[in-house]
């Protein structure tokens, strides 16, 4: 009966490390990916240490097996995790240099030109992937106010000429109006008097 029990307990375990080896990781894309699959390992993890001793002749070799093949998954997940950081810290670094720049622009009075250049920032911000949590924020909140302050400050320096152009342009409809409204029986000379 401790036999069956012991070949019953190598079936299971190798069951588990079989279930661990067959992790395709290439299929392991994101950080979600690799929780829920680490989450799985460590339940499996839970699992081994529920079940009994396999034979003495085979427990050692089947223990190596299954922590080979877990060292092996949480070695990929942890080269996974330094590459995305690593992909992270380099958005963060040109982020801060989209942020100097416009930063730079914020109280320009070139107009057409930091306009264009401001709007250049803003969507190559956009193509720039994500950056570490901590300082994303941040350096979102510093970019935008950059932007914002600039668009303000030519808003203001716009206000006036608007309304002068308004003013114009009311003032020159007036003068069709009263074009319009001129007696066509009047000579050339009597109109323009007029």
């Amino acid at each position: 009966a401790l036999r069956a029990k012991e070949e019953e307990n190598l079936k299971e375990k190798t069951s588990l490390c079989e279930t661990v080896e067959a992790i395709v990781y290439d299929n392991l894309k994101t950080f979600k990916d690799w929780e829920k699959k680490a989450e799985e390992v460590i339940g499996l993890q839970k699992k081994w240490r529920t079940i009994g001793f396999a034979s003495r002749k085979q427990n050692q070799k089947i223990y190596d097996r299954f922590h080979t093949a877990c060292d092996e998954f949480f070695k990929k997940r942890n080269d996974f995790f330094k590459e995305i950081r690593k992909d992270l810290d380099e958005n963060l670094k040109q982020k801060r240099a989209l942020l100097e720049k416009a930063e730079e622009l914020k109280d320009s009075t070139d107009w057409k030109e930091a306009t264009q250049a401001i709007i250049e920032l803003q969507s190559d911000w956009k193509k720039v992937g994500p950056t570490p949590r901590r300082q994303s924020d941040a350096i979102w909140k510093r970019f935008i106010a950059a932007c914002d302050r600039f668009f303000e400050r030519k808003d203001e320096a716009f206000a006036g000429q608007r309304n002068e152009e308004k003013a114009n342009l009311d003032a020159k409809n007036e003068i069709v109006k009263k074009i319009e409204a001129l007696d066509e029986s009047l000579s050339t000379d009597e109109a323009l008097t007029t």
